[in-house]
């Protein structure tokens, strides 16, 4: 039969095709002949040619029939849609099973029009249009996500052609419906099929319900497809390995590996054979909900059943147990599966190998991950990129970034070529190791290299400014990310205002976040943490209190860490009154309040001298069902002590143990300093053996704080006999230990007791601080001894002690007292050269020296830049004095 045809030009994609099959070609007589058609099949300039060739031959011979051309054609189309096309041009006659052949190529090439194109010669010519004819199309309606017009024209348009559509077209339509998540539609479609059946339709098969279930599933669905699955078995149809298959995948992702357990028995008992995938599915549904213990067993269960001629594992089984175990932190028994794979002679791959690694890298094991390494690039499986960024990214979280540089030579040597998230990998190492030359480097390369900067880049770039105060690079960062045609998102913007906050400049982070606003972004919590702490460091708390009334109106509740931070803030700058305010919205937003909470306001209220309102928030904290802790208690005792309430410090202290709280070292030493500070002596002795009896570890601190307690209270002996005693048992003392000791001698005249102790640091291994010294030269001063002073205080700069601005003013001060003007003049010219400012105390000692006129004829002991300025204040003050209204100055402009 010959008809007229459309001619169909220009198209190119190879995909299957429409062919008879083996044993009808051969009962046709066409064995070689169909032989060299699949090989003209062949891609590329010589496949087509030898198409043409062997297409020219069959045109030329007097017997080919259209069956013969056909199976050449459809030989072709298999391997070259658009070399099939160029040859159906040149066909002189051609059937319906051409233009099968033709529909299908172009469908399958994406050119849904010219397949149109072909139907419609068909219609035209008068054949009757087979179901198979339209499956090409309604394939390609669906692939281009146009169900609804491939639905039309099965449904409508197909019978009324007089062409029933069958169950491989209502199959295409209930996948594209699914694939387009509309499995319900699919669901009513599948009984519109079962409805029909029952009036001599088409009855949907094994394929229409997997399929429907399948998209079930994948929306979340379980229930319905469970429900679908037993309505398929009640309509007698037999699930296949596929069905279940859907069925495990479905309640696996959904986190319900038992229920799957469950579908795979029944799979057993009704005689379907799972399949490698079946194993692979459940093996990982179990790994994901941590249970790679039970995987493990199920391996072994599959290596059993292999024995008996069952599934045997494969690659994927065995890497997906052995990803289970490291994600479990069960480095020992993924290995031993590693050797057992080994040893069932199966090879791993590049994915099990980089599971090893990032398993290691993860469990801070390096070494172990090296020796994975090697051993891979060994047994000849090539690193991919994943292996060399698994590699680079622990190195770089370890602070050893130049390290991670070295695989990424090798990497590239390798012929790899980075992404964009391994350039960013080494880019954010760097930048937090803080080589921002080496940072700069490695992003001109990557941009060499054809690489462009994303947002991930600029955000690691601008972070890495603000850490190092480098403000204004941020900020050109910043811009060049939206002159490249990066459009700023949440992170950006939130590094940047981070950066601002930084160094202070709470404005512009401010209008930064008005910017963010105009420009359509949600600002996130971290954002609004971000400008909260930012306004608080600058004591804009107006401001930073309506930002948090707005962050809860927009829905982002903060957690009770942001809550506890801002209270924090409040507190130790005295605002307690706005804590309490923030307190209180924390129980309107349903923030839980917890112990930091409450002992972070109570401590706020001590701090402001209010330790009743803090023991009423403490049984307000026991009401609300929190448990005040140790730190908590130790705060409202510090409070009472401070405040001289000692009897009430002692009642809570007793309290403690009946609530359950075990009082602490610092619980003690609190108590003792406060009965030491209210002279209340036999108490704290009393108390001091009292721990001692109960085994208590003393450390230093309570030492000091019993020491220097005794000795304020005239008890230096006691202190004395205790110091020695920790000095035999070789206790670690501190320069503070030896300062108290020290400080008491010479307050009770016992000077040469002093210098034993002073001297005896060194052999302790301590070396005399500041205020040591300090406490020496005080003594020598008083008694006169000012060469021994000036010994000392070279001794000082000889151990490596720095005279600092204090000490030296305390020096000169002390001299003018003592009327030591040409001494107080020496030490005066070291205030000098070290660029020292004169406190308020020795200016007014140096002005009260030069008023009262007795020491004039040592004046020029005092450096020449002092002396005018000491005459002036001397003046100002006489006139002062004469008004009746003495002004002291308060400190000495230079």
């Amino acid at each position: 039969m010959s008809s007229r045809r459309v001619r169909v030009t220009g198209l190119g994609r190879p995909d299957a095709g429409v062919s008879r099959t083996k044993k009808q070609q051969q009962n046709q007589g066409l064995p070689r002949q169909h032989q060299q058609q699949q090989e003209a099949g062949g891609g590329g300039r010589a496949g087509r040619e030898h198409a043409h060739h062997l297409f020219d031959e069959l045109l030329r011979r007097d017997t080919t029939s259209i069956f013969d051309l056909n199976s050449a054609l459809s030989a072709v189309a298999s391997e070259s849609p658009a070399v099939a096309l160029s040859l159906f041009n040149r066909m002189p006659r051609a059937d319906l099973c051409t233009y099968n052949i033709v529909i299908g190529c172009c469908s399958r090439a994406g050119h849904l029009d010219l397949a149109f194109a072909a139907l419609g010669r068909v219609i035209r010519t008068g054949w009757t249009a087979q179901a198979i004819t339209f499956s090409p199309l309604l394939k390609g309606l669906c692939h281009d996500k146009r169900t609804s017009d491939a639905m039309d024209i099965a449904l409508r348009r197909m019978p009324a052609l007089g062409c029933t559509p069958n169950a491989f077209s209502y199959n295409i339509l209930l996948k594209g419906l699914c694939d387009e998540n509309r499995s319900q539609q699919a669901l009513h479609l599948l009984h519109t099929m079962m409805a029909d059946d029952t009036r001599g339709g088409c009855p949907p098969d094994v394929v229409s319900y997997t399929t429907v279930i399948n998209g079930l599933l994948r929306e979340g669905q379980l229930d319905k497809a469970y429900c679908l699955f037993d309505e398929m078995l009640d309509q007698g149809m037999s699930p296949n390995c596929i069905t279940y298959n859907c069925l495990l995948h479905g309640y696996c992702s959904s986190g319900k590996p038992k229920e799957a357990i469950g579908i795979f028995r029944k799979m057993c008992r009704d005689g379907v054979e799972p399949d490698a995938f079946s194993y692979n599915i459940l093996l990982k549904g179990l790994c994901d909900e941590n249970r790679s213990q039970q995987a493990l067993h199920l391996l072994h269960t599959m290596m059993a059943d292999d024995t008996r001629g069952g599934c045997p594992p494969d690659v994927v089984s065995y890497t997906t147990v052995i990803n289970g175990l490291l994600r479990e932190g069960q480095l020992d028994k993924a290995y031993c599966l590693f050797d057992e794979m080994l040893d069932q002679g199966m090879s791993p791959n590049c994915i099990t190998y980089n599971c090893l690694l990032h398993g290691y890298c993860s469990s801070g094991k390096p070494k172990e991950a090296i020796g994975i390494f090697r051993k891979m690039c060994r047994d000849g499986v090539e690193p991919d990129v994943v292996t060399y960024n698994t590699l680079m990214v622990y190195l770089c979280k370890n602070g050893r970034s130049m390290e991670a540089r070295k695989v990424f030579d090798s990497m590239v040597k390798k012929g790899h070529k980075p992404d964009s998230s391994i350039y960013g990998t080494l880019l954010h190492g760097y930048a937090t190791e803080g080589y921002l030359v080496q940072m700069h480097q490695l992003l001109d390369v990557m941009v060499r290299n054809g690489t462009q900067p994303d947002h991930y880049i600029f955000n690691i770039l601008i972070g890495a400014y603000a850490k190092h105060g480098m403000v204004d690079e941020a900020m050109l960062a910043f811009s060049k990310m939206r002159q490249q045609g990066l459009h700023p998102n949440i992170v950006t913007y939130g590094t940047v205002m981070d950066a601002l906050c930084r160094v202070g400049k709470v404005d512009d982070a401010m209008s930064q976040f008005d910017r963010l606003i105009s420009e359509g972004l949600t600002p996130d919590g971290v954002v609004f943490r971000t400008l909260i702490h930012g306004l608080c460091a600058c004591d804009k708390w107006d401001k930073a209190e309506e930002l948090a009334v707005e962050m809860i109106g927009r829905g982002i509740c903060p957690d009770t860490i942001f809550f506890n931070t801002l209270l924090n803030h409040l507190c130790k700058e005295g605002m307690v009154t706005r804590a309490k305010n923030i307190f209180d919205l924390m129980v309107r937003v349903d923030v839980q309040r917890d112990v930091i909470t409450y002992t972070t306001l109570i401590d706020g209220y001590c701090l402001d001298g209010k330790v009743d309102e803090a023991t009423k928030l403490l049984e307000g904290m026991v009401l609300d069902g929190v448990k005040p802790n140790e730190v908590t208690y130790n705060t409202i005792i510090n409070g009472y002590c401070k405040n001289g309430r000692i009897e009430d410090a002692c009642s809570l202290f007793r309290q403690m143990a009946s609530k359950g709280v075990n009082p602490g070292i610092v619980t003690y030493s609190t108590i003792l300093h406060g009965l030491f500070q209210t002279r209340r002596i036999a108490a704290a002795k009393e108390l001091y053996l009292w721990m001692i009896k109960s085994g208590i570890k003393f450390d230093i601190g309570t030492y000091n704080i019993i020491l220097q307690g005794l000795c304020q209270n005239n008890c230096t002996d006691d202190a004395l006999r205790m110091f020695h005693n920790l000095c035999l048992i070789d206790f670690h003392l501190q320069n503070r230990t030896f300062n108290i000791m020290i400080d008491a001698l010479l307050k009770g005249g016992r000077h040469d007791e002093a210098k034993d102790l002073f001297a005896s640091l060194l052999a302790r291994g301590l070396v005399p601080n500041v205020v040591t010294y300090w406490l020496m030269m005080k003594s020598l001063i008083e008694q006169g001894l000012l060469e021994e002073l000036d010994d000392l205080f070279l001794s000082l700069e000889k151990n490596g002690c720095t005279a600092n601005s204090r000490m030296l003013n305390a020096l000169v001060g002390k001299l003018l007292q003592k009327g030591e003007v040409r001494k107080a003049g020496v030490y005066l010219s070291k205030i000098d050269e070290n660029n020292f400012s004169l406190e308020a105390s020795t200016a007014e000692s140096l002005v009260f020296l030069v008023s009262s006129g007795k020491y004039d004829q040592h004046i020029n002991s005092i450096p020449e830049k002092y002396r005018p300025t000491a005459k002036s204040r001397a003046v100002f003050s006489q006139k002062k004095k004469i008004q009746g209204c003495l002004m002291l100055p308060v400190a000495m402009e230079l």
